[in-house]
Order: structure tokens, then sequence, then C-alpha cells
């Protein structure tokens, strides 16, 4: 088991490539803190997985990031992965929200959350002598929405905030890694989860995404979580700085 004797905290674990992950890093040994902003996601993980640590919390909140990284440094005095998969697009903010108002919601689960969380695990991972950070950026990190799709008028802050993810990603690596300390990134497709379910509803929306990629499919979250196993893993020793796209060649066409 490639993750056996790790301690990883998962953020935005309630529900898909969180989940997935969650479900992935135990199959390979890994203790697990998972935290979410929806306790009612985190309950149903801890009755289909009983292993699993819990900890509700709200990555934007610095008060909450410090106490989740205390959390598992309380319960296993180190701290190996931190895998930042929380995130939330344009379509979760309330729909009479101001342009500014859906901008600054994203950007602070997405980018100001991972920051956040990062900030707080390096100094442990500093303590145990390293770690794995693993980023969730997007391929709209590296696109702009299709115009195939009307998901954006140009001003969609969801793109923008996931290429902040990759940079954020090259920027800690370069950094941190005479600390051993790895950082790097999975920029997936459009995966089937809970984010995407609204949309994917629509048969028509869902050929078009679809057919958008060459693999002639939208991914899974398992997929994108095979991915981060790997990168969390001593097998990715010399990977670092890197955005990975896991994205049915979408951005290779």
């Amino acid at each position: 088991m490639r993750l056996e004797g790790k301690t990883a905290i998962i953020t935005g674990a309630g529900s898909g490539i969180g989940g997935a992950t969650v479900r992935k890093f135990l199959a390979e040994g890994a203790q697990v803190l998972a935290t979410d902003v929806n306790e009612t996601a985190l309950e149903s993980l801890v009755r289909e997985f009983p292993a699993v640590v819990t900890r509700p919390g709200d990555v934007s909140r610095p008060d909450d990031a410090a106490a989740i990284v205390a959390d598992a440094m309380a319960r296993w005095g180190r701290l190996d992965v931190l895998v930042n998969s929380a995130g939330i697009t344009a379509r979760n903010v309330a729909a009479d929200a101001s342009l500014e108002e859906r901008w600054d919601k994203v950007m602070a689960v997405n980018v100001k959350g991972s920051m956040l969380m990062a900030h707080a695990a390096v100094p442990v991972m500093r303590q145990s002598g390293g770690g794995a950070i693993i980023n969730l950026s997007s391929v709209m990190g590296f696109t702009g929405y299709p115009t195939a799709l009307e998901f954006s008028d140009g001003f969609n802050p969801y793109p923008s905030s996931k290429g902040a993810i990759s940079q954020m990603t090259r920027d800690m690596g370069v950094r941190l890694a005479a600390e051993g300390i790895r950082v790097n990134a999975v920029a997936p497709g459009f995966v089937h989860t809970s984010l995407t379910a609204n949309v994917t509803r629509n048969p028509e929306i869902l050929n078009t995404l679809n057919t958008l990629h060459p693999a002639g499919r939208m991914g899974t979250a398992d997929e994108v979580a095979n991915v981060v196993a790997f990168l969390a893993s001593d097998e990715a020793s010399f990977v670092n700085g890197a955005v990975w796209l896991v994205d049915g060649g979408y951005s290779a066409q």
C-alpha cells in the first residue's frame, strides 16, 4: 500500500473528488482527517468508512484552517499529506448574488482556502521532515470555458480561481522543495461530481461535454483520485511544482 504510515488531511471530502480521494487514501493505508463545510456529508462518509476521522470546517476562515491542522497533529503528531480539494463554482453561489459577491465567494474558497490550509500545514510538515501538498486546479485553469456552452460571459470567477491555483502550486513548489515539501496539482477536465450534476442532467449539455473530450466522455472522481494518490506517494519523489492534467485529452486539442 503506497500510503501506508502516512497521515493526510483532505478538504472538500464530503463528496466528489474529495470523497473519492478519501476512499483511495484509506485503501492505500493512510490515516485520513476528512473535512468539509457540509457536516451531513461527513456523517455519511463515516458511515461508509468508520476508520476516517472527520472535522467540519470552512477552509476560507483562517481559524478553521489552523484548527483542522492542529487536530491532525493532536491525533497523530505529524502531517505528511494535504489535499486541497475544497472548491465551488459560481453556480454554487446564490442566484441573486452580484458579480462581486460571486467572484469573492469563489476566490475565497478555491484560492484563499487552499492558501490558508497550505500555510497552516507547512510548519508542521517541516517538523515531520517534509510532506506533499496536492492542490485541485482544473483544465479551466489552462483554457477558457468552451463557447459551445453558456457557462461564462467572460466574467466567471472559476477559470481565474483555478489559474491562480496552478500558479500558486508552481511558486510554492519552488520555494518549499529544499525543505522536502513537494507541491503539485491536478487539473481535471469535466468530471461527474456534485459540481457538474446540475448541468449534466441536461442531455444536450452532457453530450456536448462528452464530445469536448477526445476520450469521448467526462471523467470520474476515482480517476482523478488515482493521480492524487500517486502525487502524495513516495513514488512521486521527484515530481514538484507540476500541474498534472487529468482531462481525457481536452487540453491537447
